[in-house]
């Protein structure tokens, strides 16, 4: 069966040192969700999650030490898509490599989904 999201090697060590700080906030995990933004109409958006923030309609999947939390409603949007770090001369930021992605916009950030 697939997974819902794969999470690279990079990635998870990026999303380990980056929130590492946060333990004594009650950091619980990473949310990611597709939000209606940009050229393209739509955008990954990554936050941090704490125990705080959880609620009945998070689904979660763990992997390596790392907790992804997501919208039941964005299970389509994200099934198969493996989460990565892209990285630049510019800047370093998470991505997917999503195989429902129809298309992105000319800045790569902003995606159109099937």
């Amino acid at each position: 069966m697939t997974a819902v999201i794969t999470i690279s090697e990079e990635a998870v060590e990026w999303i380990k040192a980056k929130f590492a700080s946060m333990s004594e906030q009650n950091y619980s995990g990473l949310k990611v969700s597709v939000n209606k933004k940009g050229c393209a109409g739509g955008e990954y958006e990554f936050k941090p999650v704490t125990t705080d923030d959880l609620s009945d309609d998070l689904d979660k999947i763990e992997q390596d030490g790392v907790t992804l939390y997501y919208p039941r409603t964005m299970l389509l949007k994200l099934f198969g898509s493996e989460l990565y770090l892209f990285k630049d001369q510019f800047t370093e930021r998470l991505d997917f490599n999503n195989p429902n992605e129809v298309s992105r916009c000319g800045c790569g950030e902003s995606i159109q989904l099937d």
